[in-house]
Formats: structure tokens, sequence, C-alpha cells
């Protein structure tokens, strides 16, 4: 599965420490090379410093479906430790992969075994202490 957004990503110091560890933990995690990929890219900013509108762990974003014109939320979660299997809303399956790192804006051609889905990041709320 592919995806495209936005080429600059933007991501919080400590999120990259928590995904590092988790990569260095279980190298097997499902779109582990997509993560590493984003954090070698990635401007990594502090909390002071980070923009309220760009996907993080632990954020909420409404995307909208463009094709069926349907909204839905997913939210940016890391596994369970122990976890075997991942929740819908993982930032280790691909769309949560994908979502890593969108700004409020963007836009996602995500392609999958039935198609490419085109979605568009309507909002999304950021956990409390990355607006301080």
């Amino acid at each position: 599965m592919k995806q495209e957004q936005n080429d600059t990503i933007i991501m919080l110091k400590e999120d990259v420490a928590v995904l590092n560890s988790l990569l260095e933990k279980n190298s097997q995690l499902p779109e582990a090379e997509i993560i590493r990929e984003k954090i070698a890219k990635a401007t990594i900013l502090d909390n002071y410093n980070f923009p309220r509108d760009v996907a993080r762990l632990n954020t909420v974003l409404t995307i909208r479906d463009k094709v069926v014109r349907q909204n839905f939320q997913y939210a940016l979660t890391v596994p369970e430790p122990g976890a075997t299997t991942y929740s819908s809303d993982s930032i280790f399956r691909p769309l949560g992969a994908a979502l890593l790192g969108m700004r409020t804006g963007d836009e996602l051609a995500f392609s999958t075994q039935k198609g490419t889905r085109y979605f568009f990041v309507m909002e999304m709320e950021n956990p409390v202490e990355s607006i301080y």
C-alpha cells in the first residue's frame, strides 16, 4: 500500500523517542519501514515549537473520504506492551503510518487492495501537552 502526502514532515521529539524505542524492541512491526523513513526525513521539534495542526502520537483526526463523502475519526495510537494484534487506529497500520505528520488541510491518496481512496484531513485534536 502506498500513500502520498505533503513532502514536509514535522515530528515531535518525544514521539520520535517513543517510536524509536518501539522499533528497537520489535523491528518486525507492521509499517515499521514507513515510520523509519518518516523519522529520517522529519524536522524534529520540541513541545514548545510544535505546531498544533500536525498529527502526532495520540492525535485524533477527522478525515473525509472524498469519493463517498463520509467523515470518520482515526486516533494515532501505539500498541499496548506485548500486543500481538493492533487496533484499527494503530500508528503501525497502513493508514495510521500514512497520517503521521500530516496537517489539517492535507490530502492523502491511499492505495488499498480495492483501489485508491482519497482523503482530506479536516481537523485534529492533539494531546494537551503538545500545545505547551
